[in-house]
């Protein structure tokens, strides 16, 4: 199984509706051909494209992260799952995130890209899965 965030494909922290975009064309397409992907990642450090660089599928693909249920990438998912928790506990899991001060400042600005994603793309109402975060425990339901 190969686990693979969408993170990379964003561009820079005003750049999540590209994302699923460039996951698709970089990774799904190739792989559809039965090419081994060239993925050209972003640099959060220097602010631009990295260089690409091959990244080998084993098995299973899961796709995580912000987008990765988006139409560009739907097709061809055998199963889609959004995570819904309250605000307090999300906020929690970023405070917790080893790049926390990086990401910090850009917070607000990426929320309002997330919401706007999800709502132009219809994520919540289009997986195959919801599980929520209710009383401590994380609750799936069937859509």
């Amino acid at each position: 199984m190969t686990v693979q965030s969408i993170e990379p494909f964003y561009l820079g922290w005003d750049g999540l509706a590209a994302g699923p975009v460039r996951a698709a064309d970089q990774l799904l397409e190739p792989l559809r051909r039965g090419d081994v992907p060239e993925v050209a990642p972003w640099d959060w450090r220097r602010g631009e494209v990295a260089p690409s660089r091959r990244r080998v599928v084993s098995g299973l693909l899961v796709l995580e992260g912000v987008g990765a249920a988006a139409r560009p990438l739907r097709d061809a998912a055998s199963l889609s799952v959004w995570v819904d928790a309250p605000a307090a506990d999300r906020g929690a899991r970023l405070r917790g995130r080893e790049d926390w001060a990086t990401y910090a400042p850009h917070r607000a600005a990426f929320e309002r890209q997330e919401q706007a994603l999800a709502a132009s793309e219809g994520t919540r109402a289009a997986v195959d899965v919801v599980v929520t975060y209710d009383g401590g425990k994380w609750v799936p339901s069937v859509t």
